[in-house]
């Protein structure tokens, strides 16, 4: 065959259109925020988004002596109405807030999510952060990607690679994974970022979110970024 019979033979790349699922792993709700954009602009583009929260953030110090129970109802709710805004799919597990310890239940229990839901990348917090849950939210998924691949633990197993990535901590020498999340992603992040500073009324400004966004994307020369952090370095098809 010709080279140019060759080229006729291959189909445009624009032909092509594969779906990526994202899986995000959290403690809290709220956890969420950092990778709401990147979320947001894979399911716009027709990807498939989930948020897996560990918790419900009952014992968020927000709510003073409000029950447990009624703090744990309104988070979940607040998890409904974010996942609504970026169009992922959500669910809960039923760990206790603030007593996570990336043990092995817990990371059976994402295992099983993982198995069920069959995600092509996991995002999550990292591993040295100052709060034990979100530190134990990321020693919980690491080894749920080895268990979600052993039958007799979940089932019918997920044995395709995932990737995983977590939240960017300067500390970490591990490579920087940008996102470029556009206007549209950024649109989304601030939906949900301003959701949750209205209700808790945080001294974080909108404003302030925007340009830190706006800060990361300028490092990977983009208008806003999300940053990350993965064990070994993205490797991508093409330069452009």
């Amino acid at each position: 065959m010709s080279l140019r019979g060759l080229a006729l033979a291959v189909k445009p790349l624009a032909e092509y259109t594969p779906t990526v699922r994202l899986l995000a792993v959290f403690p809290h709700p709220d956890d969420e925020i950092g990778v709401s954009g990147t979320l947001a602009k894979h399911v716009q583009r027709g990807d498939a988004a989930k948020i897996l929260w560990l918790t419900r953030g009952e014992m968020a110090s927000h709510f003073g002596e409000l029950p447990p129970g009624e703090v744990a109802q309104i988070r979940e709710g607040h998890g409904r109405a974010v996942a609504q805004m970026i169009g992922a799919e959500w669910a809960f597990l039923d760990f206790a807030d603030s007593s996570l310890t990336g043990g092995r239940e817990e990371a059976l229990a994402i295992a099983r999510v993982i198995a069920l839901w069959k995600p092509d990348a996991v995002i999550t917090w990292n591993p040295h952060d100052v709060h034990p849950d979100h530190r134990a939210a990321y020693w919980a998924t690491l080894s749920a990607l080895k268990f979600c691949r052993i039958p007799k633990l979940v089932g019918e197993a997920h044995r395709q690679p995932v990737r995983l990535l977590h939240y960017y901590r300067s500390d970490i020498p591990r490579p920087a994974i940008y996102v470029n999340v556009g206007e549209e992603g950024q649109a989304v992040a601030e939906q949900v970022f301003s959701f949750y500073r209205d209700f808790y009324q945080w001294a974080y400004s909108l404003e302030a979110f925007r340009a830190d966004r706006s800060r990361l994307g300028a490092e990977a020369g983009v208008r806003f970024a999300e940053r990350f952090q993965a064990e070994s370095p993205l490797a991508h098809p093409y330069l452009g």
